[in-house]
């Protein structure tokens, strides 16, 4: 949680606070857990599955470009000192040369990863946005705030497994 989200919602609720007596009205304040119910909802659990099958598999790749590296890398230091001049420097270059296309590969990895994590979970995010906009609006919730920018919150307000239920029994289609 960045320090900005924690000042943003304790404004927020500071605003309510003040607000709410004032007009007559009394406070009513809701905390999920956004992350752990994203990973909690069926269609969550087969994305992270999927996620992690796509990882497996780019794990492989990288293992097979590492030990490629490190086959080079163990040439080069038995056999590097009685190597032609020639021979070594282009070892060394083929060498360099694994190692920054083992580097690339490896952020490209992360980018796409994050990148399909994103595609993936974005439906599930729609979906959990309406089923808690409807949940508010029902139940009379003056606001819903995400638990990951609060410091302290009873549990008695905290309405992450609701949603996953409602979320799992199909609310939000």
């Amino acid at each position: 949680m960045t320090l900005r989200n924690l000042f943003v919602s304790l404004a927020s609720v500071l605003v309510l606070a003040i607000a709410a007596p004032a007009a007559g009205q009394t406070v009513k304040i809701g905390l999920v857990d956004v992350q752990r119910a994203v990973v909690t909802v069926k269609d969550g659990v087969a994305v992270k599955a999927r996620l992690e099958r796509l990882l497996k598999q780019k794990q492989k790749d990288f293992d097979k470009m590492q030990e490629d590296v490190k086959r080079l890398k163990d040439e080069l230091e038995t056999q590097g000192a009685m190597m032609k001049e020639d021979l070594r420097r282009q070892k060394i270059q083929d060498y360099q040369k694994k190692m920054v296309e083992l580097q690339e590969f490896y952020m490209g990895n992360q980018r796409e990863l994050a990148d399909k994590e994103a595609e993936l979970t974005a439906p599930i995010l729609e979906r959990l946005e309406k089923v808690l906009t409807k949940l508010g609006k029902d139940e009379g919730f003056t606001i819903i705030l995400n638990a990951s920018a609060t410091l302290y919150n009873a549990d008695a307000i905290d309405l992450t497994d609701r949603l996953i239920k409602m979320y799992d029994s199909g609310a939000g289609k």
